[in-house]
C-alpha cells in the first residue's frame, strides 16, 4: 500500500501546473456544455454537474484546479436565463460557491496531510480517502522517505527525511539526488541514482554527510518504482537513523572479538590441561556416579588398571574385576561421604608379563588419594583418583632403615665395648696409681747432695701418666654412658660455693705450674640439689680449660645468684674462640684449636654440657679472638618449700 501511495503521489507530482488547470477547465466547460444539452431536465442538474466538475479537478489537479472550476461553474449558473428569479439564482449561486470552496479546501488539506507546507507541490490530486490516509502516513512515518523520478530528480519528500537530510523540502523537491543524498558507504557499494530491483535494509551503515560538517551513520532500502504499464517512473530511499545500530553492532564485535579471544585461551587451556593431564608421571583417573564409570583414564592409569581405551564409559568393577573389594568400599564411601581418602605406600601387583603367574608378579608400591569430584553447585559427581609409584622411594627407605639398624647394631657394640673396657681399666689404673702412691711417699724425697732424688721424680711422673689415663679412661666411660641414656645422678643437697672453693683449693698447683694465677670470688652460699661428683667434673673442666688455654695470664671464678639460679662464671683471658666456632665446641670431637699445639679429643665440653643440662641448667659462653673466654653455668636452686622443710 505504501508504495501505491508513492507511485501516485509521484505520478501526480510529476504533472506540470497548467496541465491540472487545463484539465479542470475542461472538466468544468463539460458541465457547462452539458447543462445547455440537457436543458429540458430539472433545474438543478447544472449545479450538480459543476459541482462533479469541482470534485474532478480537486482529485486530479488539487487546490488551485478547484478553484478554478468552482469559479467557471459559477460562471454557468449566472449565465443562464430561464424564469428563475434574481434571488433564487443568487441562492443557488451561494450554495454551490460555498460547496466547490469546501471541496477545494478539503483537498488542500489532504494533500498536504493536514498543514498548508509551502513546500509541496501546489497540486496533489485526491483520487480516493484511502490513498489520503497513505499520504498522512508518509509523512508522519518514523522513517526518512525519498522518492525520484526516472532522472533522478527529487519529487518527493517527507519531515523525517528532512531531518535526517538538514535540508528543507522546498530546496530538495526538483534537485538532483546526488546534491540532497551526500554519503559514503561504510561497507560495500551505493547506487547514486536508483535500484534496478527492491532490495532489502543494507547489512552496514552508511555514513550520511550532513551540513553541519558532521556525519551520521544511517541504513538505508532502495525500491525501484514503476508505472501500471512497467514503465521506469524513479525510485525510493528510505533510510534511518543507525547510530544505536552500529553502536551495538561495535559492542557486539567487540563481545565476539572477547567471545573469540576466551574461547581460543578456553581452547588453549583446555589443550595444555589435557597435555598435562596424558603425561603426567602419576596415575590419574576420574570416575562419574556410583557405578564409578570410567570418564578420563591417563596412559598411567590404564597401565595401573590393566585397561585400554574401551574401558572409557564402563564401570570400574567391570574393567577390574580383581580390584580388592576394600578398596572399591573405600571408592564408595568417598563418593557418598564427600571425604578425601589417602593412604601411603598401598602395594598393588604390576602389569602381568608373559608365563608369570599371578602370585609370581611383584608388587609396586603406591601413594593413593581419592578426592571427591564436585560441579559448580558443590553437588557429587564421581571420584578422582591419583597413584603415585613410591616404589623407589620404599625401596630405599628400607635399605636405609636395615642400614641404620646396622649401624645402630655396630655402635651399640661400639659403645658396649667401651663402657666395658672403660670400667675393666679403671680397676688396673686404679691399682697402679695407689701402688705409684706408695712408692712415692717410701722413697726418699732427697738425695744426698740435697737434690730430689731421681726414683721420687719418676714415680711423680710415672703418677702424673697414670692420672692422664685414668682421666681419659673416665672421660670415655662418660661419652659411653651418655650416648645410651645411663647418665647417672645422685642428687642431693649441697653448697655450690664451698664446693668451688674446695676445688679451686686442689687446683693451686696446677695454676701455678701454668702460671695462671686463680682468683675465687663467691657472693653467699648457693645450695641446690646437685649430684656432686657430677657437678666437680664440670667445674674441674672448666677450670682445666681456663688454665689449659689461658695464655699464662690470671683466671677469675665467680659464683653469684641470679634470681632462682646459681651462676658460675670461669673467665680467663687467653686465646679466645671465634664466633662461628662458639656454637660448635660444645659438640662431640669438635675442637677451636688446632691438635698440633693443643693436646684433647673435644669431649670435655660435650660431657659439660650434657650433664649441666641433665641438671636442668644450661651453659654459654662469651668470648673475641685473643680476649679471652667466659664461660657461663647456670643451675636451679633450690625451691623456697624445700629450704623451709629443711630448716
Amino acid at each position: 500500500m505504501r508504495a501505491h501511495a508513492l507511485h501516485l503521489s509521484v505520478f501526480l507530482v510529476a504533472r506540470p501546473a497548467w496541465a491540472r488547470h487545463a484539465l479542470a477547465a475542461l472538466c468544468a466547460g463539460v458541465a457547462w456544455g452539458l447543462s445547455w444539452v440537457l436543458a429540458p431536465l430539472p433545474g438543478a442538474l447544472p449545479i450538480l454537474l459543476s459541482l462533479a466538475a469541482v470534485l474532478v479537478a480537486a482529485l486530479t489537479g488539487g487546490v488551485g484546479p478547484a478553484w478554478l472550476a468552482t469559479f467557471m461553474g459559477a460562471l454557468s449558473i449566472v449565465s443562464r436565463t430561464d424564469t428563475r428569479s434574481a434571488a433564487t439564482t443568487l441562492l443557488e449561486l451561494s450554495l454551490f460557491v460555498a460547496l466547490g470552496g469546501l471541496v477545494a479546501v478539503l483537498s488542500g488539506r489532504r494533500g498536504s496531510g493536514g498543514t498548508a507546507s509551502p513546500q509541496l507541490p501546489p497540486a496533489r490530486p485526491a483520487v480516493s480517502p484511502q490513498e489520503g490516509l497513505e499520504a498522512h502516513l508518509l509523512r508522519n512515518l518514523g522513517d526518512a522517505v525519498l522518492a525520484t523520478d526516472a532522472h533522478g530528480v527529487v519529487r518527493y519528500l517527507n519531515p523525517a527525511a528532512a531531518t535526517l537530510l538538514q535540508c528543507p523540502e522546498s530546496e530538495a523537491i526538483g534537485a538532483p539526488l546526488s546534491q540532497v543524498l551526500r554519503s559514503r558507504p561504510e561497507s560495500g557499494s551505493f547506487p547514486l541514482r536508483h535500484a534496478s530491483k527492491p532490495s532489502a535494509w543494507s547489512p552496514w551503515p552508511r555514513a550520511l554527510r550532513r551540513r553541519d560538517g558532521g556525519e551520521l551513520p544511517i541504513e538505508e532500502c532502495t525500491t525501484p518504482l514503476r508505472g501500471p504499464a512497467g514503465e521506469e517512473l524513479g525510485a525510493v530511499w528510505m533510510f534511518r537513523d543507525a547510530t544505536s545500530r552500529r553502536q551495538f553492532e561495535l559492542e557486539r564485535s567487540r563481545l565476539l572479538e572477547r567471545e573469540r579471544s576466551a574461547l581460543a585461551e578456553a581452547q588453549a587451556q583446555r589443550e595444555r590441561m589435557d597435555s598435562l593431564f596424558f603425561q603426567a608421571p602419576v596415575a590419574i583417573a576420574v570416575f562419574r556416579g556410583p557405578e564409578h564409570v570410567c570418564e578420563l583414564l591417563n596412559p598411567q592409569a590404564r597401565v595401573l588398571l590393566e585397561v585400554d581405551g574401551a574401558a572409557l564409559g564402563k564401570p570400574l568393577r567391570d574393567v577390574q574385576p580383581g580390584m580388592d573389594p576394600g578398596l572399591l568400599r573405600l571408592l564408595d564411601e568417598v563418593y557418598r561421604e564427600g571425604m578425601p581418602f589417602s593412604a601411603r605406600e598401598v602395594p598393588l601387583p604390576t602389569p602381568p608379563s608373559v608365563g608369570t603367574p599371578m602370585h609370581a608378579r611383584p608388587s609396586r608400591y603406591h601413594d593413593v588419594s581419592w578426592q571427591p569430584w564436585r560441579d559448580a553447585r558443590g553437588a557429587i559427581q564421581g571420584v578422582m583418583a591419583v597413584a603415585v609409584d613410591v616404589t623407589g622411594l620404599v625401596v630405599s627407605r628400607r635399605a636405609a632403615e636395615d642400614l641404620a639398624g646396622e649401624l645402630r647394631e655396630v655402635v651399640q657394640a661400639r659403645d658396649e665395648f667401651l663402657s666395658i673396657a672403660s670400667h675393666e681399666l679403671r680397676t688396673p689404673i686404679t691399682s697402679v696409681q695407689l701402688q705409684l702412691q706408695f712408692l712415692l711417699r717410701m722413697a726418699p724425697t732427697a738425695g744426698s747432695d740435697g737434690a730430689t732424688s731421681l726414683v721420687h721424680r719418676r714415680v711423680e711422673a710415672t703418677l702424673r701418666s697414670v692420672a692422664q689415663l685414668h682421666q681419659l679412661v673416665a672421660t670415655l666411660l662418660d661419652v659411653s654412658r651418655i650416648r645410651a641414656g645411663r647418665l647417672d645422678l645422685h642428687r642431693e643437697r649441697m653448697d655450690l660455693s664451698s664446693l668451688t672453693q674446695e676445688l679451686v683449693s686442689r687446683a693451686q698447683e696446677d695454676a701455678a705450674g701454668a702460671r695462671c694465677p686463680v682468683r675465687l670470688v663467691v657472693s653467699e652460699p648457693l645450695f641446690g640439689n646437685w649430684d656432686r661428683v657430677r657437678l666437680e667434673q664440670v667445674i674441674t673442666n672448666l677450670l682445666s680449660n681456663a688454665l689449659k688455654y689461658g695464655a699464662q695470664r690470671p683466671v677469675e671464678i665467680h659464683v653469684t645468684r641470679e634470681g632462682d639460679f646459681a651462676c658460675l662464671r670461669v673467665k680467663d683471658q687467653g686465646i679466645g674462640i671465634a664466633p662461628e666456632d662458639q656454637a660448635r665446641i660444645f659438640h662431640r670431637f669438635e675442637r677451636a684449636v688446632s691438635q698440633r699445639h693443643y693436646s684433647g679429643f673435644g669431649l670435655g665440653l660435650w660431657i659439660v654440657r650434657q650433664i649441666v643440662e641433665a641438671l636442668d641448667g644450661d651453659i654459654t659462653v662469651e668470648s673475641q679472638p685473643n680476649a679471652g673466654s667466659t664461660f657461663i653455668v647456670r643451675l636451679p636452686l633450690e625451691s623456697p618449700s624445700a629450704i623451709d622443710a629443711t630448716g
